[in-house]
């Protein structure tokens, strides 16, 4: 399991199940460029073995382009995928504004300042929220993400990655 680099009061935690880099970077590029969907397997099991207990599962959704040029949502597959090995359910709580750009695309301050997310609809009884992203490079997608469910009405979020990028420190580059 990564190091937590993503600390945030509106996550109750976060947790990578490898830093990017090797084998690991490896599948979620295939995953998310290469169409081979079959690493949800791996993945899903590998992130079941660290995941937060929850109420349910959702996922930080694509770009509506990337999913169309994709054919699906990769962080919607590996939640899918997650929540069946915890048995708990998954839910799309989360959409994307019409025009806000990938965080691949954007440079460093527009990836600190996260994506355009709205809710897809309010939570009862305020339910713990598992949060699934494939890669977490400055967090800001989750913190995104978690604020917008926990103002939905999640009594708290946890944040779950595949891989999260390693950050240099200027002093040790």
């Amino acid at each position: 399991m990564a190091e937590s680099q993503v600390d945030d009061a509106v996550l109750a935690s976060f947790r990578a199940v490898w830093t990017h880099s090797g084998t690991a970077a490896e599948w979620v590029r295939q995953l998310k460029y290469s169409d081979r969907t079959a690493a949800v397997t791996v993945l899903a099991d590998a992130m079941a073995a660290i995941a937060a207990p929850a109420d349910v599962v959702t996922w930080c959704p694509a770009t509506p382009a990337a999913r169309r040029e994709r054919g699906y949502d990769q962080s919607e597959l590996l939640a899918r995928a997650l929540a069946h090995r915890l048995g708990i359910p998954a839910r799309r709580l989360l959409r994307r504004e019409r025009g806000d750009r990938p965080q691949t695309q954007r440079d460093r301050a527009g990836r600190l300042v996260g994506p355009r997310l709205r809710p897809a609809g309010k939570l009862l009884h305020r339910p713990t929220v598992l949060l699934v992203d494939d890669v977490a490079t400055t967090g800001a997608t989750l913190r995104s993400a978690a604020t917008v469910i926990r103002r939905s009405g999640a009594g708290c979020v946890h944040g779950l990655v595949v891989t999260q990028a390693l950050r240099i420190r200027p002093d040790t580059a």
